[in-house]
């Protein structure tokens, strides 16, 4: 949760403004309702059909990798997180940054650097050893 719901600080020149008005509400609606409650299959289905539905609805560019995200988070949340798991939604989030910096992957394995993606690498790494202090 932590590393999605933190991930949406990356996106520039903001969340609410690369995403359309209804993806905002829904995202974090569906953030919150998480926190504070246990997600079922039947409610993580839901949610996902929702979310998937938002592919026809926003042009933003990064609009799959966020949706990509959020489904997987939902799903494990029904059932369990699994390592593999969480190194996709990470992925997704840098993606869905990545895509909102009008810059491909291609390009940043060339060599070249993005701070704000550095910025969400270094979050996401801080989040990982927050968690593994904690166990």
């Amino acid at each position: 949760m932590d590393i999605i719901s933190g991930s949406l600080r990356f996106f520039r020149p903001s969340f609410d403004s690369v995403f359309s008005a209804e993806t905002v509400r829904f995202v974090q609606s569906v953030l919150e309702s998480a926190r504070s409650e246990c997600v079922d299959q039947v409610e993580a289905d839901r949610i996902s059909t929702r979310l998937y539905s938002l592919l026809d609805e926003d042009p933003a560019i990064g609009i799959a990798s966020l949706v990509a995200a959020l489904s997987l988070f939902f799903d494990c949340a029904a059932a369990e997180f699994d390592v593999d798991s969480v190194l996709e939604i990470m992925s997704s989030c840098y993606e869905a940054v990545l895509h909102s910096e009008g810059i491909s992957q291609e390009v940043l394995d060339s060599g070249s650097d993005n701070e704000n993606c550095s910025h969400l690498i270094d979050f996401q790494r801080g989040v990982i050893e927050r968690a593994s202090s904690v166990r």
